[in-house]
């Protein structure tokens, strides 16, 4: 497979990629063309489909499709220029391959993160830390390889473990630094300041907002989820 980081000008390729976005428009002679945006785990590349033939079969976005295209340069971005389209059968690619995911070992900072529960000296804390991230149905096996955000920073697979672990390890390292912080309290609110951002977004290939995140938000999510986990202890 050549990843869009792999892309060059004046190349022709055939390729799977996740449509991400796709969009009908008017040419100034008033002709439709589709503005496409593709994705793989290495980036994103717009794509155009000036001729809309038989040779362009129906697909929808966040599907995965198979794209004949040239490799051309528009304002200094490399463009697709596509000539053949159709959806991608299963098996023809891994969907490993399209999702953007961290560079760290997700199993190993999911581990660390976790061990924080282990240091909580307030039982009722650890209670609370054990009934969400061990038991809770959603956040025990969804947590570990969510986005953190749609776009704005850790939208990537495991982001929000790598995002959470990094805040948790800060606070950690300050609170002895401050004679009257809470340790536990400040560890905790670390570890759990965006477990809402499992039920704001949706997974990969998505990755957007579900209905209760755009009319909720992870903030009031995550509250919620916290409010009803501590009523079991």
């Amino acid at each position: 497979m050549k990843y869009i980081n792999e892309l060059r000008e004046g190349e022709n390729i055939i390729e799977h990629y996740l449509c991400k976005s796709r969009q009908t428009m008017k040419s100034r002679n008033g002709k439709n063309y589709l503005s496409l945006k593709l994705q793989d785990k290495t980036g994103m590349v717009d794509a155009k489909v000036w001729d809309l033939n038989n040779d362009i079969q129906s697909f929808q976005e966040n599907d995965f499709i198979k794209v004949d295209a040239f490799v051309t340069t528009f304002n200094n971005e490399l463009q697709l220029n596509v000539k053949r389209i159709r959806r991608s059968r299963e098996g023809e690619y891994d969907p490993a391959d399209f999702v953007p995911s961290t560079d760290k070992n997700i199993d190993e900072m999911y581990d660390q993160l976790m061990g924080y529960i282990k240091t909580m000296k307030n039982p009722y804390l650890k209670k609370l830390l054990e009934e969400i991230f061990l038991r809770h149905p959603v956040i025990s096996k969804e947590f570990k390889y969510h986005s953190a955000a749609k776009a704005m920073h850790h939208s990537f697979r495991g982001g929000l473990v790598e995002h959470t672990l990094s805040v948790t390890q800060l606070c950690d390292f300050l609170a002895p630094r401050y004679n009257y912080v809470n340790r536990d309290i400040l560890v905790a609110s670390a570890m759990l300041h965006d477990v809402g951002k499992v039920l704001e977004l949706s997974d990969f290939p998505t990755n957007d907002y579900t209905d209760d995140g755009q009319l909720l938000g992870h903030l009031i999510l995550g509250s919620e989820l916290i409010r009803d986990a501590a009523a079991k202890n």
